[in-house]
C-alpha cells in the first residue's frame, strides 16, 4: 500500500512538473522520464502533459515531449492516434510537433497506414495527413524550423518515397519561394533524378526568386545532371542572369556536372572574362576541371 501511494506521489510530481509555469522544472520533468526505464508505457495523465508539453514555445521542452512520445508510441497506439488529431490543431506549433513526432515513427508501412487505436476504431494515418503539414512548416519564417521540417519529409521518404517525391516535385511548382526552394533541397537529397524531378530542377532555374534559382544550381551540381535543356539553361544563366551569385553558381555547376560541350566552354570562357573577380575565378576552374576531364 505504501508503494502504491510512493507511486502516485511519484506520478503527481512528474505531472506537476511537466504543467509547471517555469522552464526549467519542465525541463527537469522531462529529462526524468527520458532517463526512467521502469516505465513501459506512459499513464494518461503523463501523456495528457506531453501532449501540452507539444505546444510550448521554447523548443527544447518541444523536442523533450516528442523524444519521449516517439519512445512510448509504439506499444501506445492511444498515443499516434492522439498525435494525428493534433495534426489539424488551431496551433501551428501543436500541429508541426505533432506533425515531426509522428515522422520519427517506425509505422506500418502499407499506404494509407491504419493504426489499430481499439476493437472498433480504426484511425486513417497516411502521407495525405502528414505532409501537408511538413509542407507548411518547409515555408516557415525560422531556418531551423525549415530544416527540421525537410529532415522529417526525409525519414519520411524511407517509407513512402514515391508518395513524398511526388508531393515536392509539386510544391516546387506551387509553393511559395521558401517552400520551392526546400522542396528542390528535398529532392537533391532523396536523389531523385527521374524525368519529372529534372523537369522540377529546370523549371527553377527560370524562377523569378534568386535563391530558387540557386537551389535549382545546387541540385543539379550534386546529383551531375546534363543534356541539352540543362546545358542550354545553366549557360544562359551563366552569360546573362542579372545576379552574380547565380553566376557564380552556374560555373560551379558546370564544373560539378563535367559537361565539355562547346556551349558549355564558350560561355565558361566569355565568364572568365568578367570584371567580377569571384565569377572568373570560379570560371577559370569550371574550365580547368572540364578541360583536363577531356
Amino acid at each position: 500500500m505504501e508503494q502504491t501511494k510512493n507511486n502516485v506521489l511519484q506520478l503527481d510530481q512528474l505531472v506537476a512538473g511537466l504543467l509547471a509555469d517555469d522552464d526549467h522544472t519542465r525541463l527537469s520533468a522531462l529529462a526524468r522520464l527520458e532517463a526512467e526505464s521502469a516505465f513501459t508505457s506512459l499513464p494518461d495523465d503523463v501523456v495528457r502533459s506531453l501532449l501540452v508539453c507539444l505546444g510550448h514555445t521554447t523548443k527544447k521542452i518541444q523536442r523533450g515531449a516528442a523524444t519521449v512520445l516517439t519512445r512510448f508510441a509504439p506499444q501506445q497506439p492511444e498515443i499516434i492516434e492522439a498525435l494525428t488529431h493534433r495534426l489539424t490543431d488551431p496551433d501551428p506549433r501543436l500541429r508541426w510537433t505533432a506533425a515531426f513526432t509522428l515522422s520519427q515513427l517506425d509505422l506500418p508501412s502499407p499506404s494509407p497506414q491504419r493504426v489499430n487505436v481499439s476493437s472498433n476504431q480504426t484511425q486513417l494515418l497516411d502521407t495525405s495527413t502528414l505532409l501537408p503539414v511538413l509542407i507548411e512548416n518547409l515555408g516557415h519564417q525560422e531556418s531551423d524550423l525549415r530544416w527540421a521540417a525537410a529532415t522529417a519529409v526525409l525519414q519520411l521518404s524511407q517509407r513512402h518515397a514515391q508518395d513524398v517525391a511526388h508531393a515536392m516535385i509539386q510544391l516546387v511548382n506551387t509553393g511559395n519561394a521558401v517552400q520551392r526552394r526546400m522542396a528542390l533541397y528535398c529532392l537533391r537529397d532523396l536523389e531523385q533524378t527521374d524525368r519529372d524531378a529534372q523537369a522540377a530542377y529546370l523549371s527553377s532555374l527560370s524562377d523569378a526568386d534568386v535563391m530558387v534559382r540557386l537551389a535549382g544550381l545546387a541540385c543539379l551540381g550534386k546529383l551531375h545532371l546534363a543534356g541539352e535543356p540543362i546545358r542550354n539553361a545553366i549557360s544562359g544563366l551563366l552569360e546573362h542572369d542579372p545576379d552574380l551569385g547565380v553566376r557564380r553558381s552556374a560555373a560551379v555547376a558546370c564544373r560539378r556536372i563535367g559537361d565539355a560541350h562547346p556551349r558549355i566552354i564558350a560561355a565558361l570562357r566569355q565568364a572568365a572574362e568578367s570584371a567580377d573577380a569571384s565569377l572568373g575565378k570560379a570560371a577559370e576552374a569550371a574550365l580547368q576541371r572540364l578541360e583536363l576531364g577531356k
